[in-house]
């Protein structure tokens, strides 16, 4: 992430010297052209804070949006381009996955008072106008959950949105968009349009709000694709107005968002999974699970993986009352880090559970998202 923030700054900072310097008149040799520069910037200036211009590019209120678009920016608005044969698709790809591990890791300050604070503290520090901000100090010496469901929740309702405005998009809505990319790329589809960076096509009497994606198919045909539910209104008024039907695709049930009922942190993907989805050369299994004891894990052993060493193994199975091993409070068909529950259960229990080997219980899973089945060819 440095080297992306490195290379941002030279960006900004390359424009700034620019205009920087066409600001100081001493630096003409024609003082015509100074003039037209001088009366050019107060204008544009004046008519981008009659728009309220600024504020689309930093402002408490759109914040969260604001810092979602930049990292949307950067993968699907620039760095797309670095895809220019299939293995850097794969990369690609790669590099996508590895992201997603870094936002849901951004989202142990949920349940971190430790790295909360800090992180508020330093931003407060680094944007000056922040620490005035109505919720800053209140949320600096806040010690409990905050940003999950509210029953879960020790914040009140305006602290944990305030707490939400200080990070991209919550609860997975930015990594959701930024994988449908990639299993969109990787199911190979067809032409990918990613629109999620222009939330309004904007006609001169009217706007429409597109859907996150456009895909048009081999055989010329042209699909809408929605992240995420509960936008049907907007996605059929997207429908009747350009005739492109529209898909919505499914987000709760995707198993790339699991968050642990007992941290009650997000469970990232492992390297195992990511290098076997990026590699493109390699055909994955129609149901997206993957069995950590049985299906070749590279990382770790079958002893490591029922001691429970990865960090990355969920354990999700049905009580069983026959099955000593799954007879315990965990065992109600949730995901879990592995690790979560020998930690949680007593010693005899954890001894019968990494004794099982349970090859039901351990699993991962690849990215999927249903509701695209047509598309991808792999329903009936």
């Amino acid at each position: 992430m440095d080297s992306i923030f490195e290379q941002m700054y030279k960006t900004l900072g390359h424009l700034e010297t620019l205009h920087n310097t066409f600001e100081v008149e001493s630096n003409y040799d024609a003082k015509s052209d100074y003039e037209t520069y001088k009366h050019s910037a107060k204008e544009l200036r004046e008519t981008l804070s009659s728009l309220e211009f600024y504020s689309q590019l930093y402002d408490e209120k759109n914040r969260q949006m604001i810092l979602a678009d930049f990292y949307e920016y950067v993968f699907l608005g620039r760095g797309f381009y670095s895809m220019v044969s299939k293995k850097t698709k794969g990369q690609f790809i790669k590099a996508l996955l590895h992201f997603t591990n870094l936002l849901s890791s951004y989202e142990a300050m949920t349940v971190s008072n430790k790295l909360r604070k800090i992180y508020v503290e330093n931003l407060g520090g680094k944007i000056g106008n922040i620490s005035a901000e109505a919720h800053y100090q209140e949320l600096v010496t806040f010690d409990g959950k905050i940003g999950l469901p509210m029953a879960e929740n020790d914040a009140s309702s305006q602290l944990n949105k305030y707490f939400d405005s200080i990070l991209p998009k919550t609860a997975g809505g930015l990594w959701h968009e930024l994988l449908v990319y990639s299993f969109l790329l990787r199911n190979d589809v067809g032409y990918i349009v990613p629109l999620i960076l222009h939330q309004r096509l904007i006609g001169l009497q009217d706007h429409i709000v597109p859907p996150d994606f456009l895909i048009i198919t081999y055989d010329k045909n042209v699909y809408g694709i929605e992240v995420g539910t509960k936008k049907e209104i907007q996605s059929g008024t997207f429908s009747l107005k350009t005739n492109i039907p529209t898909a919505t695709i499914n987000t709760e049930n995707s198993r790339v968002s699991d968050r642990c009922p007992i941290c009650k942190r997000w469970i990232a993907f492992c390297d195992p999974i990511i290098n076997k989805y990026s590699n493109l050369d390699v055909n994955l299994p129609e149901k997206p699970e993957y069995r950590c004891l049985t299906d070749g894990c590279e990382a770790y052993d079958r002893d490591q993986i029922a001691q429970g060493k990865c960090p990355y193994v969920k354990y999700s199975r049905k009580k069983a009352i026959t099955k000593k091993c799954a007879d315990h409070n965990y065992a109600d068909g949730y995901h879990y880090h592995y690790k979560c529950v020998l930690d949680s259960v007593g010693n005899e229990k954890k001894r019968e559970i990494i004794e099982a080997k349970d090859e039901i219980a351990l699993k991962t899973h690849f990215p999927y998202y249903s509701g695209l089945e047509t598309l991808t060819k792999r329903g009936p």
